[in-house]
Order: structure tokens, then sequence, then C-alpha cells
């Protein structure tokens, strides 16, 4: 992913209290997306297989891990069960990013 550095300086930002709304959106929304990347690639899976399980093409799979675009629930849901797993599982962190 091109924009992991962005994402984990974002992450890396302590001070959640001062961040304005729309930089503490732009954290959750690299949080979740990290989650993603990190279970698709720990389970060995490629973006074009993502996008085959979820019946989209695979530059979609691109733009969301790139954060170039703010995918639907159900997009989320759909990605979570192509890789095996539940999107509460995919929102808490759960055994996936030990953020630094």
């Amino acid at each position: 992913m091109k924009n992991t550095t962005k994402i984990l300086e974002v992450l890396n930002n302590k001070e959640m209290d001062k961040l304005d709304e729309k930089q503490a959106e732009l954290w959750l929304r690299a949080k979740i997306v990290l989650q993603f990347v990190t279970l698709r690639k720990e389970k060995g899976l490629s973006q074009e297989e993502v996008a085959e399980r979820i019946g989209v093409i695979r530059p979609q799979i691109t733009r969301f891990e790139n954060m170039k675009n703010s995918p639907t629930i159900t997009f989320l849901v759909k990605y979570a069960k192509a890789l095996d797993t539940e999107i509460d599982v995919i929102l808490k962190g759960v055994n996936l990013v030990e953020l630094k």
C-alpha cells in the first residue's frame, strides 16, 4: 500500500483530544483500512482475490486500501466476510494491528 507511511503517521497521533472532527475521522478511517490490509495479507490474499469474493473490480479494493474513497457499510461487511471474519472484529482491531 503506497500510503502506509501516511496512515501510520495519522494513527500514531497520540493527541486525539486535540484533533478536529475531520482529522479524527481520518484517524479512524486509517485504523480501519490498516486492519483490513493487515488481515488480508496475513491470510495471503491478493486484492484481486478479495475483489472476486466481494463481486467488485480490483481497483475498488485499491482505492479503499489507499483511502481514496469512503466505503459503504455494506462494502465493509462484504470485505470482512471475504476475509472470513466479522466487521466487529475489524472495528475492534482484535489481534490484528498493534499501534505503536
